[in-house]
């Protein structure tokens, strides 16, 4: 089994952390290391799996340039991620901001990817007509224990933030995760530990999103360009996440894409139905449609 870890260069000079894990006849690209790869495990007896941090984030190099981050440089790092290891073509799984991220770099090398997950992501528009960034805040706060608030709060007070940023890290993930969750109660399975990650502690990631992704700066639509992917898509979506509307979006706008609904389940499929979401990855990646997957009414 392949397992080992190193820095792969951008364009722009900077690195970026990867760690290749499993073997198996496939490669599959997944950004996001520092929240997934623990969590991935059951992916590695049949693939394998090359995560990497995006630009900022994880163990890659922070970016002081406020310029060089969000898709365009993104997209360029997935390609760079491929280059570095010289891969004809490759699966990805994008979840969340960065099922926007590696749709868009499937746009741009759609000969590059043979299969595409896009799990739990960000809506293919924004504003999106389905869910404000106000309603997403309000349902996220309304998961939230108070009391786990307050202990944030005390903890700040009391300096442990910068005294040990660890480990309000840890309790931070804690108490605020479960805003993203159905099943608040699944975030025990959670392996991975972002926290490790400088990166990632909530001073640096706050300043981080604040600098380069103002809500005033957040506009797009991409769904007119979608129609030129071929790559066949799975979107797996949480029926406890934002609304459906938004993934069956991506669906409509793909020319081979299908939906898979988890219900119950919220931000974390993979952690909330474990039971669901690796064996319908799996039987994609192999090649075929999971059998609760539903293609659009329309074209």
């Amino acid at each position: 089994m392949n397992n080992h870890q190193g820095y792969a260069p951008t364009s722009d000079e900077g690195r970026l952390h990867y760690r290749i894990v499993g073997s198996g006849p496939d490669t599959v690209v997944i950004p996001g290391l520092h929240n997934l790869e623990a969590d991935l495990t059951p992916l590695t007896r049949n693939h394998r799996l090359i995560f990497y941090d995006q630009r900022g984030r994880g163990g890659s190099d922070p970016v002081q340039d406020d310029s060089l981050v969000w898709s365009d440089y993104e997209t360029r790092d997935v390609e760079a991620i491929r280059q570095h290891f010289d891969l004809e073509q490759t699966s990805l799984i994008g979840w969340s901001y960065l099922g926007g991220v590696t749709a868009l770099y499937t746009l741009e090398h759609d000969d590059r990817v043979s299969r595409l997950v896009l799990m739990c992501p960000i809506p293919p528009r924004l504003p999106s007509p389905h869910i404000t960034l106000e309603e997403l805040d309000k349902q996220t706060e309304s998961r939230i224990d108070p009391l786990g608030v307050k202990r944030l709060e005390e903890m700040r007070e009391a300096g442990i933030d910068a005294k040990d940023p660890v480990a309000y890290c840890r309790e931070h993930h804690r108490v605020y995760r479960p805003g993203q969750m159905g099943k608040p109660e699944a975030l025990a399975r959670m392996r991975s530990d972002p926290c490790i990650y400088p990166n990632e502690w909530p001073q640096n990631v706050g300043q981080h999103w604040k600098k380069h992704l103002p809500p005033e700066s957040i506009k797009f639509d991409w769904r007119s360009k979608l129609e030129a992917i071929k790559t066949p898509t799975l979107v797996i979506h949480g029926s406890e996440d934002f609304p459906v509307e938004a993934s069956r979006e991506w669906v409509s706008a793909l020319p081979q894409a299908r939906l898979l609904v988890i219900e119950g389940s919220g931000h974390f499929p993979h952690l909330e139905a474990p039971d669901i979401f690796f064996p319908a990855v799996e039987r994609f990646l192999s090649g075929e449609w999971p059998k609760e997957s539903a293609a659009p009414p329309q074209r």
